[in-house]
């Protein structure tokens, strides 16, 4: 993992979890204020549990339990009378599973789920920051020339993106449910590619999806370091997201028993843990099989396990 937003993530959890403390204290000098009663509930309830942790070392007392529940009850039941929610004083926390910490399990702790989500949110929006205004929604058709491909004279570039738009939203409303789980968006420079990766991941992100967006080029390089220098960069989180997108396959360095040995060793570590991956690149079939071997285009060239979708037309940058 990137230590840096992982440091920073851990501190906003430690800054709403003292942040949930002051609302907490906040509440209790509210309510005990006005109503000493609910206090003196407080107390007595504390007192008892100060006393079941000595008990420890002792015998511990009898119906402890149920005293408890009659307890919270007693206080719910007061906090209703005097016009508060029954649970105003309970303690106070965005996610129910890690309590605003981060972290679940007992004694091994390993990252909560809404923990993992903004995590890679924050991955995301380092990677571009242009990313969330890409969606499909906000496709604009009339950027692309309303004029017949040279490919196929019948249909416009405009009309041919649009299924292409629709090809794409289809897969990643769809995904992981899908016909394939693996997708390869390629052609020319300046065809929607990147454009329509930001619309998935999005889209992904929508449905609370754990997508992970990456050109090839910052792919490699954090390959190429948990390679060579152990321990400094985590790359699970390439291997385990639910939908890892990577962008830009072909412009990353070509290092001789580094490239294209880790880019295969990783979509096949994902494809055996059934996650897909989607690749956008510039390079034709061929290229790809020339640059990465036989191997790894099979896979990405079977129809039956992988979307691919082929860019014509114009470069609409060059058209601005």
């Amino acid at each position: 993992m990137d230590k840096q937003i992982y440091d920073a993530l851990m501190d906003s959890y430690r800054l709403r979890q003292e942040q949930n403390r002051r609302i907490e204290q906040s509440r209790k000098d509210e309510v005990f204020a006005a109503h000493p009663d609910v206090e003196l509930l407080c107390l007595k309830r504390h007192s008892m549990i100060i006393g079941a942790v000595r008990s420890v070392f002792t015998a511990a007392p009898e119906n402890l339990e149920q005293q408890m529940l009659e307890y919270n009850q007693q206080i719910r039941d007061l906090l209703v009378k005097y016009g508060y929610a029954p649970d105003y004083l309970a303690p106070v926390y965005e996610c129910e599973k890690c309590e605003d910490t981060g972290l679940v399990g007992e004694v091994l702790k390993t990252e909560c789920e809404c923990f993992r989500k903004k995590y890679m949110a924050a991955v995301n929006r380092k990677s571009d920051s242009g990313i969330p205004s890409h969606t499909f929604e906000n496709f604009d058709f009339t950027r692309f020339p309303n004029t017949p491909l040279q490919e196929n004279p019948a249909v416009t570039q405009r009309s041919y993106m649009a299924l292409l738009k629709e090809k794409c939203e289809t897969f990643a409303n769809l995904y992981p449910d899908g016909p394939q789980k693996n997708l390869l968006l390629y052609g020319g420079s300046g065809l929607g590619k990147t454009y329509l990766m930001h619309c998935i991941m999005n889209r992904q992100t929508e449905q609370g999806k754990e997508v992970v967006y990456v050109t090839a080029y910052q792919l490699l390089n954090d390959l190429r370091n948990a390679y060579f220098r152990p321990g400094t960069v985590d790359t699970s989180i390439y291997e385990d997201a639910e939908l890892l997108l990577i962008d830009d396959l072909g412009m990353e360095p070509l290092f001789e028993n580094v490239t294209v040995e880790s880019i295969f060793n990783l979509f096949n570590v994902r494809t055996m843990k059934g996650l897909g991956t989607g690749i956008s690149t510039n390079l034709t079939p061929v290229e790809l099989k020339q640059r990465y071997t036989e191997r790894f285009s099979s896979r990405l060239q079977d129809v039956r396990t992988c979307l691919q979708l082929h860019f014509y037309g114009q470069d609409i940058r060059l058209l601005k």
